[in-house]
């Protein structure tokens, strides 16, 4: 249990300080998903687009989905860097 917490406190302070870096260089995609559902993210994400790989870790971390809410954030951070 000890562990479980741990690793949701990391990724809670990973979300935050990815989130305040990305409102700190500019990028607007913190907002709403604009209607596009799950599917529809998932594969503009997959297909290179960094806001739709943003909009699904937000998503998913809002359900508490911690586990794919890093994986998509994670995915963001680099085709961010590619970008």
């Amino acid at each position: 249990m000890k562990i479980i917490k741990n690793l949701t406190r990391q990724i809670a302070i990973l979300a935050t300080v990815f989130s305040v870096g990305l409102l700190a260089t500019g990028c607007e995609s913190l907002g709403g998903t604009g209607g596009k559902s799950v599917e529809e993210l998932t594969s503009a994400a997959n297909s290179g687009d960094p806001n739709a790989s943003l909009k699904l870790a937000d998503r998913f971390f809002k359900q508490k989905n911690y586990v794919e809410s890093e994986k998509w954030y994670q995915k963001a951070a680099e085709q961010f860097k590619t970008k």
